[in-house]
């Protein structure tokens, strides 16, 4: 069964961009890879420019992204007003974790 997460960053203006990403969203998978290989702004916006995932891994090519690996409508970055609305549009597609970079660092949101 599927652990889903959203991936998110906040921009400068308070609006955050944020895909989905449908496996292994729990911390010691997903979070762990975050803050490992994608720890700096622009990272995070190359994985995001990737649109919705399948899966996370270590490096944007052996990353599934949905659009460029499975050939599906490329569904590109999400907008949301800020973190309530993030949050909620998490918990509609049914998200466990949203990991939003802020900062430099990431956190976790168990939802």
């Amino acid at each position: 069964m599927a652990t889903r997460s959203k991936i998110a960053i906040k921009n400068q203006d308070g609006t955050i961009d944020a895909v989905y990403c449908h496996w292994d969203g729990y911390p010691e998978h997903n979070g762990t890879i975050l803050q490992d290989y994608y720890d700096t702004e622009q990272l995070v916006r190359e994985l995001l420019a990737l649109g919705d995932l399948s899966s996370l891994d270590k490096t944007l090519q052996s990353t599934v992204a949905y659009h460029r690996d499975k050939g599906d409508k490329y569904s590109g970055v999400s907008q949301y007003e800020g973190r309530e609305e993030l949050l909620a549009s998490s918990i509609n597609c049914g998200a466990e974790y949203v990991y939003l970079f802020e900062n430099d660092k990431w956190e976790c949101i168990r939802l």
